[in-house]
């Protein structure tokens, strides 16, 4: 695994959302046994109370995925749902993304907030059992500010890529919103390949 990172400021911006189907979770440090995200990771929002304004200010625009060879986008969704804060999104995604050997992922987010510090960690759950995970590092966020962040990620390689018949809805993204090292949001999307 290798990253890329890169991040530019857009200027105020439209505010959309994503539409998807959710798993009724209510953030909460763990879920009862056997609940959705008890082995796929936690929905979570923070308890102090400075991160929980940053949390109420923050929202995510939009994200796409590209070919990163060839600049074309694979994936783009422009409307996130209201409630990805307190619920698991679904996310339909070509499963020609697979075949890609670098995937430039640009997110498109809005904070009323100043975040000193901003950074995700994504860890990659199948099956329930987490396969990779990934720290991304953006740094200050300017509050009332509309930014980009793009990331660019190698593929395994030949070979080592996963089945999208056997990962469709198997597959859950787990991210965690920080400020240093402190929580500002956990959520998660459920991959579904189409």
């Amino acid at each position: 695994f290798r990253a890329k990172q890169g991040a530019r400021a857009l200027g105020p911006g439209r505010l959309v959302r994503l539409s998807g189907t959710a798993a009724n979770l209510a953030p909460r440090l763990s879920p009862p046994a056997g609940e959705l995200g008890a082995r796929d990771g936690v929905v979570r929002a923070p308890d102090d109370p400075a991160a929980l304004s940053i949390c109420d200010g923050f929202a995510i625009v939009s994200m796409n995925m590209r070919d990163a060879t060839t600049g074309k986008i694979v994936w783009e969704e422009t409307k996130w749902p209201n409630d990805w804060q307190r619920e698991e999104v679904a996310a339909h995604i070509p499963a020609s993304i697979l075949q890609c050997s670098e995937v430039s992922r640009e997110l498109v987010f809005s904070s009323k907030e100043q975040i000193s510090n901003f950074a995700l960690v994504q860890r990659v759950f199948l099956f329930g059992q987490q396969i990779e995970e990934w720290r991304f590092d953006f740094g200050f966020v300017i509050p009332g500010s509309t930014n980009s962040w793009q990331s660019t990620i190698a593929a395994a390689g030949e070979g080592k890529m996963l089945d999208p018949a056997v990962a469709s809805g198997q597959l859950v993204i787990e991210t965690t919103f920080q400020d240093g090292e402190n929580l500002i949001n956990r959520s998660l999307v459920r991959v579904h390949y189409v």
